[in-house]
């Protein structure tokens, strides 16, 4: 089943001029936000400054590529870890050609930057912090933390008193983006029905088990992403020409967006972030015709590897030479890579979960 096969490699991350922009929150044109923060050693441990600009919400973000912003360090060489912080990216750790779903969800809420990348920074400030890994999930992977693993770090600090806990009992708020990798790195012997239910079940139950332990820790609100279209990613678009998505990656998602729902029904303070639906109105077999216009390339990635088991920003290990191709206007494509969404891209997303997400925190009626 090409559910199972979502990505060939087993460490594939399921991640400007004035252009026409999707209605939805923020300009889009905010840098990251970098050099504010220093390293772990040698300092004190964590610091509990608060910026100018605390506008009373602590955010912490926690699962994969989608959220971010950092955390994956920089090495050399150049590796599939690693690309994030080499062209054709940003060089801010983000995997996308600027901004992430985690950007995003702090300009709604008028943060003027993104919380800091926990591996980027000695301090726990009151607006929160960021513990998202690209290439994470709930199973184990060299390199990167699992979900599990972020929340006992975020645990820790609460614990140690890092993280204060005026600041959850206030306005605290936390983003649980996981978004597939664990499917793309089952084994081949996964082959029937009730193996991908098992599989499913089991990846579900552990978000939720997070989910449920991060209230109890005492985070106010917890957004819980559901899948997008899985068989609408490049990486399963490819062998069909990026002419139509395959079914049965998208099936996949369904039944664990299905899962997922069923298992978070009835918990308090909870809102599932249906990226599900944001994403289809995209990239589904019946997109938005103003969505179809913003994004002629819908399917198609702007950053291609050559090889269809290669991966954007890779390049030759004796001469540096790149192994990948760029568009020349990121602005017109919705997928960045082989997984994830361009600036534009997550513009167009998160527009339509705005209110959402606005009316869960309690911003509008």
């Amino acid at each position: 089943m090409m559910f199972l096969g979502l990505l060939n490699d087993p460490l594939r991350a399921v991640p400007r001029g004035e252009s026409s922009r999707p209605q939805g929150l923020g300009a889009g044109h905010h840098s990251p936000g970098q050099g504010h923060h220093g390293g772990h050693g040698g300092h004190g441990g964590h610091q509990n400054d608060q910026p100018a600009d605390y506008n009373g919400y602590s955010f912490y973000f926690f699962g994969d590529s989608f959220a971010d912003n950092g955390n994956l360090l920089k090495q050399y060489p150049n590796s599939e870890l690693t690309r994030q912080w080499y062209p054709p990216y940003q060089a801010s750790g983000r995997f996308s050609n600027l901004l992430v779903q985690s950007d995003f969800i702090s300009l709604l809420l008028r943060q003027s930057w993104s919380p800091p990348a926990h591996r980027q920074t000695r301090g726990v400030g009151p607006a929160g912090m960021n513990f998202a890994a690209g290439y994470s999930g709930v199973f184990d992977v060299p390199g990167t933390p699992t979900l599990t693993r972020q929340v006992h770090t975020f645990n820790k600090l609460v614990n140690d008193g890092d993280i204060k806990k005026e600041h959850l009992a206030g306005q605290s708020v936390a983003l649980v983006a996981i978004d597939g990798n664990d499917y793309a790195r089952v084994g081949t012997d996964t082959s029937s029905f009730a193996d991908v239910t098992a599989l499913v079940d089991k990846v579900t139950e552990e978000i939720v088990a997070n989910v449920a332990r991060l209230r109890n820790l005492g985070v106010k609100k917890v957004l819980v992403n559901n899948l997008f279209p899985l068989g609408c990613a490049p990486s399963l678009s490819r062998p069909n020409n990026y002419a139509y998505c395959d079914e049965e990656g998208n099936q996949g998602a369904a039944l664990h967006n299905r899962l997922l729902a069923e298992k978070l029904a009835g918990m308090d303070g909870v809102l599932l972030v249906d990226l599900s639906a944001a994403f289809s109105r995209i990239v589904g077999p019946n997109p938005d015709v103003d969505m179809v216009n913003l994004f002629p390339n819908r399917l198609a990635p702007c950053c291609e590897s050559m090889d269809p088991k290669g991966y954007c920003g890779q390049v030759d290990p004796d001469t540096d030479a790149a192994l990948y191709k760029v568009c020349q206007d990121p602005d017109r494509y919705f997928f960045w890579d082989e997984m994830n969404p361009t600036q534009v891209g997550w513009e167009a997303v998160m527009g339509p979960l705005d209110r959402p997400i606005r009316e869960f925190l309690g911003l509008v009626t």
